[in-house]
């Protein structure tokens, strides 16, 4: 998204990681979306949309009567969805917001916890609701990011290091927590919120590479500032690819409301 976003949508890998985030959560997301009441027809609009699978689920979901705007700063994976149902746009809603009134589902996932405009936005996002709308944010909470079985320092300096210097940059790994008490703020009703913690286990093949990928993109800045070392990432490298370990993710609060 915007130019404070700390992650670069151009990294030669930045598709393997959203994409690894996608197989996590999108169940989640869809299973609290099809819980909404949303109206036949429904406009939808997608914030921070990355690859696009989750616009891709609300096309389906609203049908051919429908309409989905997948929003994002960087529309590389997101051009080639664009069709009769969803609408792409190349739009910074730090500077730009939503149209006021138009849509009956606003949905934001890992976006606002990396933007320092984050309460400004989450508030212009609430104008974006027709009545009834509902707003949809999801966002990472760091409380379980450091549970690993059986216990790792490894895992726990590189976790902390990579919270601390994301912290540094302007994310807040604690955001989420807040995030009922802020759509209240923002004069939205029918508050809710769930909290879940994924489990993933170490895999020779695979790895872990929700952890592996950000860790790589992270790691000039943490080696450059002292965060770990080269020991420490070749370490983490081989927890994720040669244990048996189990990682609990960060808490995904997911937390939603409606404009009355």
């Amino acid at each position: 998204m915007p130019t404070q976003y700390l992650l670069d949508p151009t990294w030669h890998a930045e598709r393997d990681r959203l994409n690894s985030l996608t197989q996590l959560y999108d169940p989640g997301t869809m299973a609290l979306i099809e819980r909404l009441d949303l109206p036949p027809g429904a406009r939808c609009a997608e914030i921070g949309a990355g690859t696009g699978s989750v616009a891709e689920l609300l096309a389906r979901h609203v049908g051919p009567g429908g309409q989905v705007l997948a929003v994002d700063t960087d529309t590389r994976f997101l051009a080639p969805l664009a069709d009769a149902t969803i609408t792409v746009a190349r739009q910074d809603v730090t500077a730009t917001p939503l149209p006021p009134g138009q849509f009956d589902l606003i949905h934001a996932r890992l976006l606002l916890e990396h933007l320092p405009q984050r309460d400004n936005v989450l508030a212009s996002l609430a104008q974006g609701l027709a009545p009834g709308g509902w707003l949809l944010v999801e966002d990472l909470d760091w409380a379980t990011a450091e549970v690993i079985d059986p216990p790792s320092p490894t895992y726990t300096r590189v976790t902390s290091a990579c919270r601390e210097f994301m912290r540094s940059r302007g994310y807040d790994p604690e955001y989420a927590r807040r995030l009922p008490r802020c759509l209240t703020a923002a004069g939205l009703t029918d508050v809710g919120a769930q909290a879940v913690a994924v489990q993933v286990r170490a895999d020779a093949t695979h790895g872990i590479p929700q952890w592996e990928l950000l860790v790589e993109q992270l790691a000039p800045g943490l080696l450059a500032g002292g965060w770990i070392d080269q020991a420490d990432l070749g370490s983490f490298t081989a927890l994720c690819r040669d244990s048996d370990s189990v990682i609990f993710a960060p808490l995904m609060i997911s937390s939603w409301a409606r404009r009355a």
